[in-house]
């Protein structure tokens, strides 16, 4: 007869495990090589493991240092294994998921003495469609300048790989940029009707998914799984979101419908175009396979033409009714007053009496060819286009008929080159959505970042996250474990007090003035982050003589090459200087001697145009709050802890941080920024005195 075991005592041996794997002289220090025993480590290990045990929500922040990720990765893979629950763990880039499955995860296997139950997790776009590959192969599809490169130079990896994941190919970006061209897409999935499922890369992914005990997923893909209604990744009741932090903004981002000029552009011309040489698309291949569908194909080809002219005087009358120069590639938000002018109304009515009633009769149309081409390969395809054309329809509804006219949501065009691209709507407030769709599904929920606290409290976070119910509740605990780090012995950060106001007219020439002083006395191991892209190109500009004068190699962000090679090319430098925005603040992990001196130029409030800043607004002004105070600050405090972050990155790394920006000590918000970052030696000097301060950490 089987010996009862009470539930406490298993739970108690499970907490003792974890334990007793990490404390000194336990298994982590035996098997990994490199591994440290630090008490913040395990003191958040073991609040992960009483999250499982008491089916809690836990929000952690753990400073640089403390080692999160295995401290989080070893109490969920046991967890896994001894109750056979499913565990997804989702993070922000696609950077660390492969650390955590390539590297993380085998180095654990090491500790625990068995193999685990793994997969990873993403978006279709990363995977070889075998169907356009042999579509390709078969001569059914003409490959432009470039691409019979990309199909040679990807055919043996194609015809042995088992994942047909693109993360494998060891090629460069002039070859990667055709990617598309065989990467699988819902466009064009053919899904149950494919002929090539059985050679699927994406269903082995979700096959390898339903067998593996733990998921290793990116935010983006976790969130449009909430929006389908949990259709992607199996069930699941335990969640850890690392990168935290970012898991608001993303969810803004991919919970916002998007109806794009591009998108729905390529997908009417998937099926039909022409120009002055030849005529092209899919109705044109169907004619010279099935020429008894010629007079259908004769009704349908000018629906496609008209379905495309009507979408160009859409966004063209958009784009004429709030004009703006060439140069202008950024994002307007949509105002109540701007709705009531007369290009509104008639964007409205060529949508209403003129785009939507054509796409209509267009779908109508394909769905009866489709009929017509029953039990052939190219009606298999023929319903991916149409499937994808209805989403799109859906969509462009969505934003256009509801959302556009309701106060509960925000609505943007986003612009490149003075041209209106693509009407985007979200709701002001998601976090219903993420509760019902996510939280409410969940045993336990881990968040877990460097960055979720300002000033020491969570509050802000659990507010806009959505969280406020289960705090209340009792459900949702806290932990913040401070980097082990020295930074009283480690940095310094200066503020040079003579600088102009950051409105003044003359800023960003003495910012120049001093970036160029720094650059002369540092010799390079530079980074300097920027809160504008224009203000980047424009110092760029004019710093990168003066550095090439003095031997000195500049590396900016958009112009030197993409992040890889910029990260590369610093580190092998020893007289490279780095300049970047948006992605540079965080992410970046430079050990050692690369990096001695970070120069912060602005701190980083988010432009009032931004979409993500503008729903924050509209959603405090609801409330009769300060969007100031509730929003803008403690954003602009996380993202500027960041910044900071990217500084010291281990016991041995020394250097600076060199604030431009006044605000910080001559308002009393700069209160708020400098109480929520761990370096506190501060000193405030002028810009002759800064250079002979900075020798000290050369």
């Amino acid at each position: 007869m089987a010996r009862f075991i009470p539930k406490g005592l298993i739970m108690d041996e499970y907490i003792n495990l974890v334990h007793k794997l990490m404390e000194p002289a336990g298994k982590m220090e035996e098997k990994l090589n490199g591994f440290t025993y630090r008490e913040e480590q395990l003191r958040f290990a073991n609040a992960v493991a009483e999250a499982f045990r008491d089916e809690n929500f836990l929000a952690a922040e753990a400073g640089t240092g403390v080692g999160k990720t295995y401290a989080y990765l070893l109490p969920s893979l046991i967890w896994a294994k001894q109750n056979q629950e499913k565990i997804v763990i989702s993070t922000k880039t696609k950077a660390l998921q492969q650390q955590i499955v390539d590297r993380d995860l085998p180095e654990l296997e090491k500790v625990v003495g068995y193999k685990l139950k793994y997969a990873e997790a993403k978006g279709r776009d990363n995977y070889l469609c075998w169907n356009k590959y042999q579509t390709i192969l078969g001569g059914r599809r003409r490959l432009e300048l470039g691409e019979t490169d990309f199909i040679e130079a990807i055919l043996s990896w194609a015809e042995s790989t088992r994942s047909g994941d693109r993360k494998e190919l060891p090629l460069n970006q002039e070859l990667m940029k055709h990617w598309a061209i065989v990467a699988a897409d819902r466009n064009n999935c053919q899904r149950e009707m494919c002929k090539y499922r059985d050679k699927c890369f994406r269903l082995k992914m979700i096959k390898n998914m339903s067998a593996a005990n733990l998921i290793v997923t990116n935010h983006a893909l976790l969130l449009s799984d909430a929006v389908v209604d949990n259709s992607i990744l199996p069930e699941f009741h335990h969640l850890i979101i690392d990168e935290a932090h970012t898991f608001v903004k993303e969810s803004f981002d991919r919970l916002a419908h998007r109806f794009t000029l591009q998108e729905t552009s390529n997908l009417l011309q998937i099926l039909y175009t022409k120009d002055r040489r030849s005529k092209k698309g899919y109705l044109f291949h169907l004619r010279s396979t099935y020429p008894n569908l010629g007079p259908f194909l004769d009704e349908i080809v000018p629906l496609v033409e008209n379905a495309i002219k009507l979408t160009n005087k859409l966004f063209n009358s958009i784009s004429n009714g709030l004009k703006y120069r060439d140069d202008f590639n950024f994002s307007h938000i949509l105002s109540p007053g701007e709705r009531e002018l007369a290009w509104f109304a008639d964007t409205l009515d060529i949508y209403r009496q003129d785009w939507n009633p054509a796409m209509d009769l267009l779908s109508a149309k394909l769905r009866e060819l489709i009929e017509e081409l029953e039990g052939e390969p190219e009606g298999a395809d023929l319903q991916g286009i149409s499937s994808a054309m209805q989403e799109i329809n859906d969509i462009a509804f969505t934003i256009m008929a509801e959302e556009i006219h309701c106060d509960s949501n925000i609505t943007w065009l986003e612009y490149v080159k003075g041209k209106v691209m693509a009407i985007c709507s979200s709701e002001v407030d998601s976090s219903n959505l993420l509760d019902r769709q996510l939280y409410q599904n969940l045993k336990t929920l881990i968040m877990v970042s460097a960055t979720l606290a300002i000033e020491e409290s969570f509050d802000n976070f659990i507010a806009r996250s959505g969280l406020q119910s289960y705090a209340r509740e009792g459900r949702l605990v806290t932990i913040l474990e401070e980097s082990p780090f020295d930074y009283q012995k480690q940095a310094c950060m200066y503020v040079v007090r003579d600088m102009p106001d950051p409105a003044s007219g003359t800023f960003n020439r003495e910012v120049n003035s001093v970036l160029a002083n720094i650059f002369a006395n540092q010799g390079g191991r530079t980074m300097v982050l920027f809160t504008s892209r224009k203000h980047l190109q424009d110092s760029a500009s004019e710093l990168r003589p003066y550095c090439e004068e003095r031997g000195l190699k500049l590396l900016v962000q958009h112009e030197d090459g993409e992040f890889g090679t910029l990260m590369e090319e610093f580190v092998a430098r020893d007289n490279s200087i780095l300049m970047g925005v948006e992605t540079f603040w965080e992410g970046i992990d430079l050990k050692g001697e690369v990096l001695k001196c970070l120069v912060i130029v602005k701190l980083p409030f988010r432009s009032p145009s931004d979409p993500y800043c503008s729903a924050w607004d509209r959603y405090y002004k609801l409330q009769s709050k300060n969007s100031f105070q509730y929003f803008m600050l403690p954003d602009a405090a996380i993202r500027f802890k960041q910044g900071v972050g990217r500084l010291i990155r281990s016991e041995t790394d020394r250097g600076a941080v060199v604030v431009l920006d006044t605000r910080l000590i001559n308002r009393k918000y700069g209160d708020v920024f400098k109480n929520s970052i761990p370096i506190k030696n501060l000193i405030s000097l002028t810009r002759p005195e800064l250079g002979l301060h900075l020798e000290e950490w050369r």
